[in-house]
């Protein structure tokens, strides 16, 4: 079937001016905040991701977000992602069933515009239907990819997405619509091990931030993008300067060291991708190996696609820790770092293999040699990500796991102006201001004694009249200001209707050097080997640590 321009068919009014949409939404803005969590799908299976919903009656999703993309996406059934429809659906986050819909419209362009490199679209269809952020946001008409099998992207693309990427949908209807100030988004992924207490949900915060998981404003890095495409294509580089194994003993080399002839990595941001970071296998994932005395016998298959296996019984049982150029450490624990191997039932359910461990590495070997190393979402188990898409700038915090919220509003310097907003930066630089947010109204007054005389003075009379004034203002601004609400609400949905398209720039793309993360291809490295039985025995505590293997000298 014709290539489905979903870029250009998606992009709604990126250049419409944010003073008309300031005078509109009273500069009263309201984040929408998407949790990150085990989302139940149709067929009782769980995924993580965002929860959302789409079409009427309302259809569950699991989606993850993605920077490389700049539109949704919702996998049309089929069953060849997997072993079973039923485990396709899970693989997927979910079918979209758009017969199953009162609401969609399919809007497939007979004669689709030009592709921007990036994304493509190849097959299934496009439309528009009913999409529920949460509770309280709901956009009538979004438009959205409906394919059949995958969206090209570089690392593949085989679960349902909500692009994040710098020509946003999402964040353009929403800023259009006066919800929110800016084109930006806070990322946590939660915690993702395999007990209770290593367990919490995650969340995405559009048009600002989660100050409550951040641990120190004050200790980050903030980095600028990079040109999109090449090995790259999501734009946020960082330069890893150190990457130590903290033993339980209480020694902590570094694998970077300069005493080992190391230099500076650097590493690109992939905030979906299910690993802390993929790693040159000479000579750092060798390293880790023999220092934590373990040696893998395969990959994962499962949910954390073709990250290293090992025996439960050898593995590593320590943290580790990533230091960047501008000083920022983040450690990842052991309860995130090493989990049983999940995978996908026919039955659509997720089973976890106690007898093996997943490190969540990738080791970049043979064809993927040379391959740029990429920071996954396991380290934002971690660390705290705004990412502005206004400033073209990113910041990185160590996360503070908590389910408490403290949402933050941010707006660009344009809405600013525009509002004339009053804002307190806790950026490391000026280009990104923040303000809390919106309370509702209050006010104080101070009693006076009652004069003695029954005669007014004209100041009394003065001080009478200001008062009405001051009090019939007051009540006009609380009335504008629940009419605001109505009418954001009211504004959301007509953005999301908006057919002008914006131009899209032609982006220089080269393609990136062959991956292995799609699923079905199997390199030279993966053996053969059976997994071992499945006895039911916890791995802590199984191996004994040898400081003597690991010290540096």
């Amino acid at each position: 079937m014709a290539h489905l321009d979903a870029v250009g068919l998606f992009l709604l009014s990126v250049f419409c001016f944010r003073v008309t949409y300031a005078q509109q939404s009273n500069c009263s803005f309201e984040p929408v905040s998407i949790p990150v969590q085990w989302v139940t799908l149709a067929n009782k299976g769980t995924m993580r991701g965002l929860s959302v919903s789409m079409g009427t009656p309302v259809q569950n999703f699991s989606l993850l977000p993605i920077v490389e993309t700049n539109n949704t996406y919702l996998f049309q059934q089929n069953s060849g992602c997997d072993i079973t429809l039923a485990a396709c659906m899970t693989h997927r986050g979910g079918f979209y069933h758009p017969e199953k819909s009162s609401t969609w419209k399919n809007t497939t362009p007979a004669y689709p515009p030009n592709w921007e490199p990036t994304e493509k679209q190849t097959d299934g269809s496009v439309g528009v239907d009913q999409f529920v952020l949460n509770e309280n946001v709901t956009l009538q008409q979004f438009p959205f990819g409906n394919p059949n099998n995958t969206i090209t992207v570089a690392n593949g693309n085989v679960q349902a997405s909500l692009g994040l990427g710098r020509n946003s949908s999402i964040l353009s209807i929403l800023e259009r619509a006066g919800s929110i100030g800016s084109q930006s988004f806070g990322y946590w992924w939660g915690l993702d091990g395999a007990t209770d207490p290593a367990t919490m949900d995650g969340g995405v915060v559009l048009g600002g931030y989660d100050l409550a998981k951040i641990k120190n404003p004050e200790n980050n890095h903030t980095g600028s993008f990079s040109p999109p495409g090449g090995l790259c294509p999501e734009g946020m580089e960082i330069t890893i300067n150190e990457m130590i194994l903290n033993f339980p003993n209480g020694s902590n080399p570094n694998m970077m060291s300069s005493l080992l002839g190391s230099n500076p990595i650097t590493a690109c941001l992939c905030i979906q991708c299910p690993t802390v970071m993929s790693m040159p296998i000479d000579p750092y994932y060798n390293r880790l190996e023999n220092w934590t005395d373990s040696f893998n016998f395969n990959r994962s298959g499962g949910i954390n696609f073709f990250d290293m296996m090992y025996l439960a019984k050898d593995a590593y049982q320590g943290d580790f820790t990533i230091t960047l150029d501008s000083g920022l450490s983040i450690r990842v624990p052991n309860s995130q770092l090493v989990i049983p191997d999940r995978t996908i039932s026919g039955d659509g359910s997720i089973a976890s293999n106690e007898s093996v461990r997943d490190y969540m590495f990738y080791s970049l070997q043979d064809v993927n040699a040379h391959d740029t190393p990429r920071i996954g979402r396991i380290f934002f188990t971690s660390a705290y990500i705004f990412i502005n898409n206004d400033d073209k700038t990113f910041t990185i915090w160590e996360a503070n796991p908590t389910t408490e919220t403290n949402i933050i509003s941010v707006q660009n310097a344009q809405v600013q102006k525009a509002c004339s907003v009053a804002a307190t930066s806790i950026m490391p630089t000026s280009t990104i201001t923040v303000s809390s947010a919106i309370s509702s109204p209050s006010s104080s007054t101070t009693q006076s004694a009652a004069p003695t005389s029954s005669h007014i003075s004209g100041g009394a009379i003065g001080g009478i009249v200001t008062g009405a004034i001051v009090a019939i203002g007051v009540f006009g601004l609380l009335l504008y200001w629940l009419l605001s609400k109505r009418k954001r609400a009211n504004a959301i949905n007509e953005a999301a209707n908006q057919n002008n398209l914006p131009n899209v720039g032609e982006v220089q793309w080269k393609p990136p050097t062959p991956r292995v993360e799609m699923h079905g291809y199997e390199p030279p490295e993966v053996g053969e080997a059976p997994l071992p039985p499945l006895p039911q025995e916890l791995w802590p505590g199984r191996q004994k640590y040898k400081p003597d293997l690991h010290e540096l000298a």
